[in-house]
């Protein structure tokens, strides 16, 4: 009962995966559509440009910094100047992920190799609806 309960209060949950890897965005999907989220993908930036665009009900962006045709980087900036508050995980291997996204509040980092627990405990917390405050908090106690 619980699982149901839980399930049907993630299909509102929309959450965009932007990653090139066919491995990484299978084992995304999969994951996160057995916990109850809608999951949609992209293998590019742009593509992933247009996914978020047809689906503006999207909660959650999962993005990979090496992509073709843009970099992950650029793709924030083109992200950030939409004017979304849509929060943005930053999946990579790349040493600089930190900086890429200290200083905006939209934007967590996990570092590639992570669990899949750890990407879950992190959506979780980005789609409280007081997702805000406890980032303002944490910020804080940090």
């Amino acid at each position: 009962m619980l699982e149901a309960q839980r399930s049907s209060n993630n299909d509102h949950n929309k959450i965009l995966a932007i990653e090139d890897d066919p491995e990484v965005l299978q084992l995304y999907k999969s994951y996160l559509q057995k916990r109850g989220y809608e999951v949609l993908s992209a293998t590019g930036a742009v593509e992933g440009m247009n996914v978020l665009q047809e689906h503006p009900d999207t909660r959650l962006i999962l993005l990979d910094l090496n992509l073709p045709g843009m970099s992950g980087e650029e793709w924030i900036a083109w992200y950030v100047q939409q004017g979304k508050q849509t929060p943005v995980v930053v999946a990579s291997g790349k040493g600089d992920i930190l900086t890429i996204t200290k200083g905006n509040n939209m934007t967590a980092a996990l570092t590639k190799p992570f669990h899949m627990e750890e990407l879950q405990e992190l959506i979780e917390v980005l789609l409280a609806d007081d997702w805000h405050e406890q980032v303002s908090i944490d910020k804080k106690l940090h």
